[in-house]
């Protein structure tokens, strides 16, 4: 994926975070035209990287469309990004009497809906957690399509893998695409895939991406390792920091090389210091395995009263021949995740988390550690970003087809059918039909 950015293809990034998104969406070829979000640092951190953008750091709420983007601006061709929706994450948003409905996050999409109603772009791209989609067996998600409909806009919720489009991650994330057209929704054929992967695991573990991994011609490469994306990154020890000019060795894979394109050497490759439990925990922890490897006397306040088939990937140690499990904002916790490097007694630093989260070497965070390891647990991987955008850029520009690695999704029949997509057969191998 090269940098090949048109600036005729206008795009503003809502809930913009750190750029991750629109990164990717500017190697497609987009032009990235604003950005906004509430949190300094991560506003930092898109000026940097979308140096032509204008970067608005204030809350959603408190702006006046009018007040950001004059009369005699153009309008942007797509607008895009990802209002959080916490209250029905998977990870943290349940409490003692179910998901946190009145969290007052779950309503920013309204605030989404606000600005596409006023800029009236041509296509919309909102990303959010899975858990959206399977609540209440999809009624919040109705309620996001109707809201869209009814400002004239037919979109698509889709849950894709990041693992299956080249990510090193197993990442699931809801897409919302559509347009104001009617047109046909491409949703992008996986590029990697891994058929036995969630062999053994229980729904909806084993319906991660409703798009799958049997659609199209596209011929698959295998998901990519933790050794394929960091395996070039010299040994740390925990709160170490790696410190010299250009890189210490070699690429050894496709992905590292990719990873490097364009960065002058290795930067933030940093370990953070253990607590008195990690540092005692993790040497226990075998490849793959997890905190049922713990022996008797740290089996005790949490770790006691978990069973043993629950919680899998908690203080769980990486393999090298898999990709990573969902990077969050506290991969520097082993207690809180599977973040523990396959074979050093450490959790991850920043650059292989960043990697992990398919940024290239070259993204520039601003932050202390702190502030930029939450903003790499935040983004939106920006090669899944590169392959959705990849997959309708032609519809932006308004061609007839989508093109040949993509499944088209008609976003005008019933919203009861858009979210219990179903693969049926048909004369087009690459149209999704809905039952």
């Amino acid at each position: 994926m090269k940098k090949n950015e048109d600036s005729s293809l206008r795009v503003v990034d809502l809930f913009s975070g750190a750029g991750g998104l629109s990164a990717g969406f500017q190697e497609a070829g987009f032009g990235i035209h604003a950005g906004i979000d509430s949190w300094q640092p991560a506003c930092d951190s898109f000026a940097v990287n979308h140096p032509d953008a204008t970067v608005h750091c204030r809350n959603i709420r408190k702006i006046d469309v009018e007040d950001v983007f004059d009369e005699g601006t153009a309008e942007p061709d797509l607008v895009l990004g990802g209002p959080s929706c916490q209250g029905f994450s998977t990870a943290g948003g349940f409490g003692r009497n179910g998901r946190q409905e009145g969290d007052e996050r779950n309503s920013l999409f309204l605030e989404f809906i606000r600005f596409v109603d006023s800029l009236a772009p041509q296509w919309v791209v909102m990303e959010n957690v899975p858990g959206l989609l399977l609540y209440r067996k999809g009624t919040i998600a109705k309620e996001v399509i109707k809201q869209f409909r009814l400002i004239g806009y037919y979109v698509v919720p889709i849950i894709l893998l990041a693992a299956d489009y080249g990510v090193p991650q197993l990442r699931r994330r809801l897409f919302f695409i559509g347009n104001r057209t009617g047109a046909p929704v491409p949703i992008p054929i996986p590029t990697n895939g891994d058929p036995d992967l969630w062999s053994g695991f229980a729904l909806p573990f084993a319906h991660l991406s409703r798009v799958g991994n049997k659609n199209g011609s596209r011929e698959q490469q295998p998901h990519v390792s933790f050794l394929e994306a960091c395996g070039d990154l010299p040994p740390l020890l925990p709160g170490e920091t790696w410190e010299g000019e250009g890189y210490p060795s070699n690429s050894q894979a496709a992905y590292q090389a990719w990873a490097r394109e364009g960065s002058p050497g290795l930067t933030l490759h940093q370990a953070f210091s253990l607590g008195k439990f990690d540092a005692e925990a993790i040497p226990h922890i075998g490849v793959g395995e997890n905190w049922t490897a713990l022996p008797p006397h740290l089996k005790k306040g949490r770790f006691g009263r978990i069973r043993p088939y629950d919680a899998t990937t908690l203080l769980q140690r990486l393999r090298p021949d898999k990709p990573a499990y969902t990077i969050t904002t506290k991969f520097n916790e082993g207690t809180t995740g599977a973040f523990i490097h396959p074979s050093q007694d450490r959790t991850l630093s920043i650059r292989e988390a960043a990697r992990l989260q398919g940024f290239r070497d070259s993204f520039s965070f601003c932050g202390s550690p702190a502030e930029i390891r939450k903003q790499i647990g935040n983004a939106v991987p920006p090669l899944l970003g590169f392959r959705i955008a990849e997959a309708i850029r032609s519809r932006v520009q308004g061609l007839d087809q989508a093109g040949a690695d993509v499944i088209e999704v008609d976003p005008t029949v019933d919203p009861d059918e858009l979210i219990g997509l179903k693969e049926k057969a048909r004369k087009n191998p690459n149209q999704l039909s809905l039952l």
